[in-house]
């Protein structure tokens, strides 16, 4: 069954048609909006809908990439996980201490 996205919530989805997003298949867009926008209230309704296991699965997989670093620094201490959980590194580290670029 779809399960839609509460009204109270459409205006954080202003480039598409909320109506139309169901809670389970747009998950991760769902999140991703709820999670950097939201206030209170969409922040507990996630929190109802997906639980703290699946933000915090959120937060590991795709939140990296899709949101800001204040969020993820904000969703990190709530959800008690270290920076190295959270960010992949893409570079090997830099020996040369005089040119650190």
């Amino acid at each position: 069954m779809k399960e839609g996205l509460p009204r109270e919530f459409f205006l954080l989805f202003w480039d598409t048609e909320p109506s139309v997003l169901d809670a389970q298949t747009h998950r991760e867009f769902i999140l991703q909006r709820l999670l950097e926008y939201g206030g209170i209230a969409a922040v507990r309704w996630a929190e109802r809908r997906y639980g703290l296991d699946g933000i915090r699965e959120y937060i590991l997989t795709r939140g990296n990439q899709m949101l800001t670093a204040k969020t993820r620094s904000f969703w990190r201490a709530v959800l008690n996980l270290t920076e190295d959980t959270c960010t992949t590194k893409s570079s090997p580290p830099r020996n040369n201490p005089l040119w650190p670029f």
